[in-house]
């Protein structure tokens, strides 16, 4: 038997396709980020890892 104490390993997982495109760890819909987080929250799961991007200065 396992002991209780030991914590799993982590799975790998990925994301199919990532909708967030003003996200700036997403490119080409799909997410570059070295790791993500989900957090619940009144509307459901949502990435806490998400950033939008900066606008670009115009010049």
């Amino acid at each position: 038997m396992a002991n209780p104490q030991e914590k799993r390993a982590q799975a790998p997982s990925s994301v199919a396709s990532c909708s967030a495109t003003d996200c700036k760890h997403n490119e080409d819909q799909e997410c570059h980020a070295g790791e993500i987080r989900i957090e619940m929250g009144s509307q459901g799961a949502t990435c806490a890892t998400y950033s939008p991007t900066k606008p670009k200065a115009r010049p």
